[in-house]
């Protein structure tokens, strides 16, 4: 969840017109929408043509976003959509996707691969955080406020009623018992 509540941020600072944290946002979503825009396209040039259009698109139109947390179906919609007019045009409307079957199955095949096997990491996290031991109290409750739900530390310790100088502890905590969990070096 912190790399949502990271990206909420830089969402809202593009907002405001900041136009640094475009990048990162390029750099996190890209992989999530090569693949759609690829298999709309005709050719490897048309499909980067695209991809600049769509977040030249995001830039001009990001005001209009109303809730930031769903900025990836947004940015695919913004996608979709650039492809229907990139061919609209008529001096793209001709021609054929040069691309055999087997090439946009793998395409597709790789894209699924990858985002299963974020889901299976995704789920192995979910379940790590469920599975926290009540004992030192609030760990768990704070671990599956932060890492489920999303929320800031300031919401967990009004939500729990704690100081925040014991949030940040116990999620320190809930930090140090995952990595062992999963075999992670502490930093």
């Amino acid at each position: 969840m912190t790399d949502n509540i990271v990206t909420t941020d830089l969402i809202r600072k593009l907002q405001v017109g900041d136009d640094k944290p475009l990048t990162k946002l390029m750099e996190h979503y890209n992989p999530q929408i090569w693949p759609l825009i690829f298999a709309e396209s005709r050719n490897y040039q048309d499909a980067e043509d695209i991809l600049n259009s769509t977040w030249v698109s995001v830039w001009e139109n990001i005001n209009g976003l109303r809730d930031v947390n769903s900025f990836g179906g947004w940015l695919r919609k913004i996608a979709y959509n650039q492809c229907k007019r990139y061919y609209n045009n008529a001096y793209h409307s001709q021609g054929e996707r040069p691309y055999e079957d087997e090439t946009l199955v793998w395409y597709v095949n790789r894209n699924a691969e990858v985002l299963l096997r974020e889901e299976e990491v995704k789920a192995d996290a979910i379940e790590a955080v469920q599975h926290l031991p009540h004992k030192p109290e609030y760990i768990r409750e704070v671990a599956i406020l932060f890492y489920i739900n999303g929320l800031t530390l300031k919401k967990i310790a009004e939500e729990l009623d704690l100081p925040l100088g014991t949030v940040k502890r116990k999620l320190h905590e809930a930090r140090g018992l995952l990595r062992k969990e999963f075999g992670v070096e502490s930093e």
